[in-house]
């Protein structure tokens, strides 16, 4: 990222100024006598004060944000990208960037529509002329070229042009303060005092039209590029932009609650208040003055968003926006692009509808704006120290909740809209999986959650209802032995946690020479899942002998409550012998442990089959429970989805058949798992029965491991093998009693 220009402005130009011009708005001449007419006075300062408290709790969380960061260009963005991450801040960004760029054309449009509602009252045949002939869009051209020019000339000449405009602004509340004062009536305020809300118009109509009004707080943050001090001037101007505009709103509501009537307002809003003010042309030059400072904010808002969006490389086509211009850095080809989206809004015709959604953008970037102080604050991170110290997470966690029910109640359906399209836009950068240099707050908040929620599970007692596979593949060479891996993923299926656990056995003495040969296989390994797309976690043992290795791991890798609770391994072929003396004595260690255990006897396996198969052969509640556990998460699998489940139960005369099917009849409603159930009388020993049922018919088979098979394991082991040998890809499961298939 290019080095940021010297800050060139101070507290009072870079930050109150701005907000100052957006808040005293349209809305403040235009639309406040029409909320106090229907409002009353009280609800009128109910609906300025709740208006109030959501932009005052979000700007006390962009000052904790800004005086906890390094802020550059890009203000808003900047923020929530840099604890957010680039996928939110960028989404936000976007958004903010085509919003107030639209912007730009509609406060110009206002401005025109100011002109031509003046032009009306005096000739309404001449504007109807002059509409036809498209005079207005002709001029909102021209101002808009007007506004281009002194944006492209840099920040320093359009903020001085700003001061002009405020002062035309002041003059203006100062005419309608005093002649508010003049015309002030007892008996007028006492008969504006209580409201008159209609089916039509109620509280929240009211509060949806006003609203806007108190908007306009990111103004100075989005300079936060040119600013001397951010982390000083954001939170002390914002804050005295908030209290002193609220003061002339304050004053505004009760003086036109006490100089006009009620039907004067609801009448003509414009024209109650020009009738009130000392000088009614000074309010028609105040309409212009904010149609214009509002335009010229959003103009220097909009390019310096698209700069920074630029120099953080988010998507190939902003990076030619992020190249400055000067020793001033001016963002002047996205001042280029903004001039454009403006001159084509203004000739597109009617978009209030675009406007109402424009006004859900600069809600959900507040909303954000809280949620990113937030995360910070909760995610209890050494590094969030700002000195604003003004702030708690709750008061952040208000403001998100009041953007939110701002949004809904001014207009669920472009509520909706607004974050559709700000999510379409966040799932396509973080699918982009973009790279960045910073580091954002979700990992520390997520950290801290996790803290949180390990202490809880190591202190509560299991329960089988909660059982879930925490499931470690264990091998000597995990990354030749895909079979065993994949069964791991599919044994888990994204229900619990997978580990792929490499038992590395080296005769390095060197510890640190160690060390770095199991870095590079653990690197090695995760690459490999990353090419299998399976969800799991590496891991890398490095040890001079197998049996030690595995035994470390078993002990060392877990948390108190995630301790791995089953362990899938490989029956190696028997001309494998170490292998197999490898698997023996991995048996003695799993059952040692008392976890779970789960061998695989790997074969060809056709998946390109329409219905797959998986038979669990029943010997017992105990082995039965966990088989039948893997297998139904197994069938969650996408590749699995439209398997069949088979249950097989042998039993030794035909009066034990009807009590058995019934078990499992009754078992399987119970355990609510969907599966067809063979119980017949074996007349063969398994060894034969076993793979003439399931042989040529299943891709998986389960078998369960009895305490004698265990205790008995090569003998056990070396009498199967005949068997497994006809069997497709084979488990044999060992149950250590945690999982329970009724819970």
């Amino acid at each position: 990222m290019p080095a940021p220009s010297q800050g060139r402005f101070g507290t009072f130009a870079g930050v109150f100024t701005p907000v100052v011009l957006t808040i005293l708005g349209v809305i403040m001449f235009m639309r406040t006598g029409y909320v106090v007419g229907y409002s009353g006075l009280w609800m009128a300062l109910l609906i300025l004060a709740l208006s109030k408290l959501i932009t005052s709790l979000t700007t006390l969380s962009l000052s904790a944000i800004a005086t906890n960061l390094d802020v550059r260009v890009g203000g808003v963005y900047f923020m929530i990208s840099r604890v957010l991450g680039p996928d939110f801040g960028g989404s936000i960004g976007i958004t903010l960037f085509i919003a107030q760029a639209v912007s730009v054309a509609f406060y110009t449009i206002g401005f025109t529509e100011a002109i031509f509602g003046i032009i009306t009252n005096l000739s309404p045949d001449a504007a109807a002329g002059l509409t036809n002939a498209m005079v207005p869009q002709i001029i909102s051209t021209i101002v808009v070229g007007g506004l281009f020019v002194l944006t492209f000339k840099g920040a320093d000449v359009a903020l001085r042009a700003q001061y002009i405009v405020l002062a035309v602004l002041l003059l203006s509340v100062f005419a309608f303060i005093v002649g508010g004062l003049m015309e002030f009536d007892g008996a007028t305020l006492e008969a504006n005092r209580g409201s008159a809300f209609t089916s039509d118009v109620g509280f929240w109509t009211a509060f949806a039209i006003f609203f806007p009004a108190a908007t306009g707080i990111s103004a100075g943050a989005n300079m936060s590029g040119d600013l001397k001090d951010p982390a000083k001037s954001i939170p002390s101007g914002t804050i005295a932009a908030i209290a002193f505009t609220a003061v002339i709103y304050t004053a505004l509501i009760v003086l036109q609650a006490g100089s006009s009537t009620r039907a004067d307002m609801l009448a003509d809003p414009f024209g109650s208040l020009q009738e009130m003010s000392l000088w009614g042309p000074l309010i028609v030059a105040g309409v212009f003055a904010a149609t214009l400072s509002s335009a010229l904010g959003s103009f220097l808002g909009a390019p310096r968003i698209l700069q920074a969006m630029g120099q953080d490389r988010l998507m190939k086509p902003l990076e030619l926006f992020g190249k400055g211009s000067g020793p001033a850095n001016e963002p002047r080809r996205a001042t280029v692009l903004t001039f454009l989206i403006a001159i084509v809004v203004i000739w597109a015709g009617d978009l209030n509808a675009v406007a109402e959604v424009i006004s859900m953008f600069f809600l959900i970037a507040y909303g954000m704006i809280n949620t990113s102080a937030f995360v910070e604050s909760k995610s209890a991170n050494p590094s969030f120290r700002p000195r604003f110290r003004a702030f708690h997470w709750s008061l952040a966690l208000t403001g998100a909740i009041g953007c939110l029910v701002a949004m809904v109640k001014i207009n669920e359906t472009y509520a909706l809209l607004a974050f559709g399209i700000t999510s379409l836009l966040y799932f396509y950068l973080r699918n982009r999986d973009i790279q960045t240099s910073w580091g954002d707050a979700k990992q520390g908040y997520i950290f801290q959650r996790t803290r949180d929620a390990l202490l809880y599970l190591g202190q509560s007692k299991s329960h089988p209802k909660n059982w879930r596979p925490i499931l470690a593949a264990v091998g000597p060479e995990p990354i030749n032995e895909p079979r065993l891996v994949q069964m791991g993923a599919w044994l888990e299926c994204r229900r619990g946690l997978y580990t792929v656990a490499h038992i590395h056995e080296t005769p390095e003495p060197n510890l640190v020479n160690r060390l770095r040969a199991r870095d590079d296989r653990k690197d090695e390994l995760r690459r490999h899942l990353e090419s299998l797309d399976i969800v799991a976690f590496p891991e890398v043992v490095a040890v001079e002998d197998y049996e030690e290795g595995l035994t470390t791991f078993l002990q060392s890798y877990a948390i108190e409550g995630v301790r791995p609770n089953t362990v899938l391994a490989s029956i190696p072929p028997p001309s494998d012998l170490e292998g197999r003396q490898r698997l023996l004595a991995t048996e003695e260690i799993i059952r040692a442990f008392n976890v779970n255990l789960v061998l695989l006897k790997a074969a060809d396996m056709a998946l390109d089959k329409p219905q797959r198969v998986i038979d669990l052969w029943w010997r017992g509640d105990r082995n039965g429970s966990l088989m039948a556990l893997l297998a139904y998460l197994i069938t969650l699998d996408r590749t699995w989805r439209t398997a069949k489940l088979r249950i097989f139960r042998a039993v030794t005369d035909t009066a034990a058949e009807a009590t058995a099917h019934k078990h499992l009849r009754d078992l399987l409603v119970n355990a609510r798992i969907d599966a067809e159930i063979h119980v017949f009388v074996a007349t063969t020993h398994p060894h034969e029965f076993i793979p003439e049922h399931s042989g040529t018919t299943a891709d998986i088979v389960m078998l369960g491991l009895s305490t004698v098979d265990m205790e008995r394991f090569p003998e056990y082991l070396a009498a199967m093998e005949p068997m497994l040998q006809r069997l497709p890809t084979t488990l044999l499961v060992r149950s250590n009693g945690e999982a329970d298939l009724f819970a």
